[in-house]
């Protein structure tokens, strides 16, 4: 199994996890409760593996002023690779705030990042 499959199988379990234990989420999401959004991320490193990432997020929860889980896949600028990334979200009117580990396919590495963006949230 290769390190690019194992971090993805790694993100889904995860995901699934935080799914039914961050607060706000007591129950794993329906298909009608799955947020979309898109961001930026500030990705913390060394040389080429930090700096700026922007990309799409699915989250566990849309509803406003509520915890989610969320999985995204970004573009890392520094690297000009994919990174896809796992995180725990707060969503708010139409934005989001989250913290996010990610895999940066380019080089290789586990990261870590604080971005936000916009979400369709609801009421």
């Amino acid at each position: 199994m290769t390190k690019i499959s194992k971090a993805f199988g790694l993100g889904l379990a995860l995901s699934a996890l935080i799914a039914g234990v961050v607060p706000g989420t007591s129950t794993p999401a329906q298909a009608g409760d799955a947020g979309l959004g898109i961001g930026l991320s500030w990705v913390f490193g060394s040389g080429s593996n930090s700096g700026l990432a922007a990309g799409a997020k699915i989250f566990t929860d849309r509803d406003k002023d509520h915890s989610a889980g969320s999985l995204g896949l970004d573009y890392h600028f520094a690297s000009e690779s994919l990174r896809p990334n796992l995180g725990i979200s707060y969503v708010g009117d139409g934005g989001y705030v989250d913290a996010n580990f990610g895999y940066n396919i380019g080089t290789r590495n586990i990261d870590f990042g604080l971005g936000g963006g916009f979400v369709n949230s609801r009421d």
